[in-house]
């Protein structure tokens, strides 16, 4: 049984790879082909899978190396050092600015959107949800475009950053006040934070004594053992303290990404293992549990999704009406466009706000129906507004 789940899902993955990359300029990511494979083989396709035991254990190991790599992703020096240095406004002081706009703009959206009689706490849940973006898409299409290393292309990702690390602090401590009923429940995440802040500010400088070489193997890979170890640790760490898996492995990532240098090919074995193995099962997963007939037998769930679509994209591009001034009008909608992405953190968040009780499966249907939707529409339009940078031009003309 357990091999036959493996074989599917491998099976999947690989076939959701190949047609991304089939695909003209890849304008789907994989990860959305492997929740439609999950919804293909699930229950409400050709039922040859069903979720489970393994699946779910899968999955969640999956979830934890998705936040890792997401955690590995971001570049504390540079964040800071670009907030120091900047003359003018710096990349980090916009995107601050943007990312409080878009929680605002959140909470605004699912207070029109939702029943009066939400509660507060709920209210608060929903607009973490939809304050979330996809570094996944993010990173790779910024990129692309030759942007990365200029201050549009480092407001672009440091807003799609601090929206991933606050999103998650956020989503951990909601959850444990809804769980526990008392505002005692986030203290085990923010107990979690506080171990990692110290754990991130301490062990590199620990570590930096002994020579990267010497931790770097071809067979024995101590790093990547190390790395794993690192996420399941945490994932013990913050089941002990009540913490959700989400927080804790985004905060190993953090650690690992000042301990293995930038550039170091063991961040691609990282990589490797992730995207090319075990993260494919959670997106699959999330596909067998969508349930079609919650989403059309629930009126209210359904009218909810353009709803949620539209505040999605519009909590992302009105806050980066403020990078107009420095980038110009087209260039700041198409960066709200691109931060409008949402895949993996709400589906991952929503799947947590319906583990315990707040969303309903029709409403979790949902959101993940906007994820899809928004992955699918984000990188397109934002290739089709977005002006080639300097760098790409000179390549073309050349």
């Amino acid at each position: 049984m357990i091999i036959s789940v493996i074989a599917l899902a491998c099976a999947g993955s690989a076939i959701a790879a190949i047609a991304a990359r089939w695909m003209p300029r890849a304008l789907v990511p994989a990860l959305v082909l492997e929740i439609a494979f999950g919804i293909a083989i699930g229950p409400n396709g050709l039922d040859l899978m069903e979720p489970g035991p393994t699946m779910e254990l899968l999955a969640r190991i999956g979830f934890g190396m998705l936040m890792l790599i997401a955690g590995l992703e971001i570049d504390l020096d540079m964040l800071l050092a670009r907030g120091r240095k900047a003359e003018r406004t710096s990349p980090l002081t916009l995107a601050l600015a943007m990312s409080l706009l878009t929680v605002a703009m959140a909470g605004a959206g699912a207070w029109l959107l939702l029943d009066p009689a939400t509660p507060p706490l709920h209210l608060a849940i929903y607009a973490v949800i939809l304050s979330t973006t996809s570094v996944g898409i993010v990173v790779p299409t910024i990129q692309e475009r030759r942007l990365a290393d200029g201050p549009y292309g480092q407001t672009v990702l440091s807003t799609a950053l601090l929206a991933d690390f606050f999103t998650m602090i956020a989503i951990s401590v909601l959850a444990g006040i809804v769980v526990s009923g008392r505002a005692e429940g986030a203290l085990g995440s923010l107990a979690l934070v506080a171990v990692g802040g110290v754990a991130i500010w301490l062990l590199p400088k620990l570590l930096a004594r002994i020579p990267v070489t010497r931790l770097d193997s071809r067979t024995s890979l101590p790093l990547i053992r190390l790395s794993l170890a690192v996420l399941f640790l945490v994932a013990w760490l913050a089941e002990t303290l009540g913490s959700e898996l989400v927080l804790a492995a985004f905060l190993a990532g953090l650690l690992l990404g000042r301990i293995i240098p930038r550039g170091s090919h063991r961040r691609e074995t990282l990589e490797a293992i992730g995207y090319g193995f075990i993260v494919p099962f959670f997106f699959i997963n999330v596909g067998l549990k969508f349930d079609i007939p919650a989403l059309f037998a629930s009126p209210t769930a359904l009218l909810l999704v353009p709803g949620f679509v539209a505040v999605a994209f519009a909590n992302k591009i009105i806050p980066s009406l403020l990078l107009i001034p420095a980038h110009g009008r087209r260039m700041a909608v198409a960066a709200g466009i691109l931060l409008s992405a949402r895949l993996s953190l709400i589906v991952a968040a929503s799947d947590i706000a319906t583990r315990i009780g707040v969303l309903d499966t029709a409403t979790n249907a949902a959101m993940v129906l906007v994820a899809i939707i928004s992955a699918a529409l984000a990188p397109l339009l934002f290739n089709l507004l977005a002006e080639p940078s300097p760098t790409t031009l000179a390549k073309a003309e050349a």
